[in-house]
This record gives structure tokens, C-alpha cells and sequence, in this order.
């Protein structure tokens, strides 16, 4: 089974993103593109990880969740995790990395946490857009311990690659790496699998550089897009039981600002849904076989499609 995938997008959350990124518009784009396996990747923080879960499946979508990390070389990173809860725990863990300098959103413009219904939950008060207080080692080693998937961000990039700012792929356990051209320098890619991804900051960018994976067993697919249909379905019973209890924790007189998970109000009954509700196992099992995939060049970028 052949499927496509776009892992690197930004939301709303991400502060040079646009404000109509709400994960809900982006899960629609990404279905009307054709993709399939979709992931979210704001800048240092995976805060919008839960209400990308509920927007990706109500549309028919698999979804992945990560971030794009910014080590202090500013050579961007992206880790990509199967389920929204690990992928808040690995963004808690980067945000003790994050020097606390205080948004701008007149200069920077603005960081919007939102629940499933794209009401706000918080406005993160620590700029996303800094450089965090750790290397690009450090990081690939903290995701690949993570058990994540490992990828060095647009390598071939004149702006915040390993081309830019290192001149070379630093050695790593990196699962593939993401490049804008079709054949980049072996210097900055090595051995491991190209893809493309979309880096989309704007609804119009998703999909504009997709990528496409084997996938040996089929059944994994469809057992996993099996539980998030059932997800979803939990998810519409469970969003009408509660929803003065998500309007309570989701509301105060003054926007949360907080930058961890847990400091969130709005996000607590969200992990507990998913806790419980989430297809956990099911997708772990689909993102090891696209690590898989990635290891046999099993994986290919839009620039090879086209040239086939």
C-alpha cells in the first residue's frame, strides 16, 4: 500500500504562522490535496497536538504529531510522534529548553492554543520563535530516545538547515531527512531517505510538497483508521457531555498563557479523553513501519514522482 504524507506543517500555535491555520482548516486542506498520513509540527511545542487529533480523524485522516525544533545553531529538527500524548510530553521536556523572552505579537505575531471547536485555550506567553538553550545533537538524541522519528528539516534550505548554519549532516539517528530539491548535496543528506514536506505556514502551502511511503502491511492501515473512526464517534458523544466543563476550563478573565500541558486548564480533559479514547497502540505499530520503509528507501518525495 502506497500512501501520502505531508509531516511538516504549522498551525496557529506557531508565531509566523497565519491565524486561519486552525488545525480544523488544515486537516480540510489537507484531504482536498490527497493526503493521507498528515502531521503537525508548530515551532518548539506540540500544544495544538489534541485538537489536530480530533480535526485529522473527522476528516478521514492519519495523523502524526510532532514539533520543528530550533537548537541554539538554528538548524531546524522535526520530531514526529504517533499519538498526541507523547507528543505533548516530548514538547513539555523542550519547553524547560526555551528561553523565557516575552511574545511580541505586534513584532512576532501571535501563539494560539485551541481546543477540537477552535476555541482559544491559551496564548503562550514565551516566544516559539527563539532558539532553544540546548544543541542539534541534544535534541536528535532526546526524540530518538523518545522513540520518535528523527528528521533534519529542509537540509538543502539557505535559512535554518544544517546547510546553512553547519555546512554538513552532523552524525545522528535520524530516521530520513527532509530536503527542498529533489537531489541534495550527500554531504547534507548521507544515506538516509529523502522527502519532501510542505513547511506550510499558510492554508494555501499544504500539500504543495508532499512525499509517498510503502507500506508492507496493509492491515495496520486499516486497523488504525478503524480506531480513529471509533474515536471520533466516542469523541462527539463525549464533546456534548461535557461541554460546559470544556467551556469552564477553556474560559477566564484573563488568557492562559502557560507553555506546558499541564498548566493548561483547557487541555486536562482533552488528555484524559485521549488517555483513554486514543488508538495508541495501533498507531505506534503504523509509524514503525514508515521508520521501517524509510530504512529500505521505501519512501519518495513529489520531485522523484515528477521525474518518474
Amino acid at each position: 500500500m502506497i500512501l501520502t504524507f505531508d509531516f511538516h506543517n504549522h498551525s496557529c500555535l506557531s508565531p509566523c504562522a497565519s491565524l486561519e491555520n486552525s488545525p480544523s482548516e488544515m486537516a480540510k486542506r489537507a484531504r482536498q490535496k490527497g493526503i493521507e498520513i498528515f502531521a503537525l509540527t508548530d515551532h518548539n511545542s506540540a500544544l495544538n497536538s489534541a485538537a489536530f487529533a480530533i480535526a485529522c480523524a473527522r476528516q478521514g485522516l492519519i495523523p502524526f504529531f510532532g514539533l520543528e525544533m530550533n537548537p541554539f545553531e538554528e538548524a531546524h529538527l522535526l520530531a514526529i510522534f504517533p499519538d498526541p500524548l507523547a507528543a505533548l510530553d516530548f514538547s513539555d521536556q523542550v519547553y524547560r529548553y526555551l528561553p523565557q523572552i516575552e511574545m511580541d505579537s505586534g513584532q512576532f505575531g501571535d501563539q494560539v492554543v485551541v481546543d477540537p471547536n477552535d476555541e482559544i485555550l491559551a496564548m503562550p506567553a514565551a516566544w516559539y520563535g527563539n532558539a532553544l538553550q540546548e544543541s542539534f545533537a541534544f535534541f536528535a538524541d532526546a526524540a530518538h530516545n523518545a522513540e520518535a522519528l528523527v528528521i533534519p528539516a529542509h537540509v538543502d534550505r539557505v535559512q535554518f538547515s544544517v546547510y546553512s548554519q553547519l555546512g554538513f549532516l552532523p552524525p545522528g539517528a535520524y530516521d530520513a531527512v527532509e530536503a527542498i530539491g529533489a537531489d541534495p548535496d550527500p554531504v547534507l543528506s548521507g544515506r538516509h531517505c529523502v522527502i519532501s514536506d510542505s513547511d506550510a505556514h499558510v492554508l494555501e502551502h499544504v500539500g504543495r510538497r508532499s512525499s509517498a511511503v510503502e507500506i508492507a502491511d496493509e492491515a495496520l492501515v486499516y486497523e488504525l483508521r478503524a480506531g480513529l473512526d471509533a474515536m471520533v464517534e466516542r469523541w462527539k458523544q463525549w464533546d456534548r457531555e461535557n461541554v460546559q466543563c470544556m467551556k469552564s476550563a477553556g474560559r477566564s478573565d484573563d488568557i492562559c498563557k502557560a507553555g506546558i500541558s499541564t498548566a493548561i486548564p483547557g487541555l486536562a480533559p482533552l488528555i484524559s479523553f485521549f488517555a483513554e479514547w486514543y488508538p495508541r497502540r495501533a498507531s505506534l505499530a503504523l509509524l514503525e513501519a514508515v521508520r521501517r520503509s524509510f530504512y529500505e528507501k521505501k519512501a519518495w518525495s513529489v520531485y522523484k514522482r515528477l521525474a518518474q
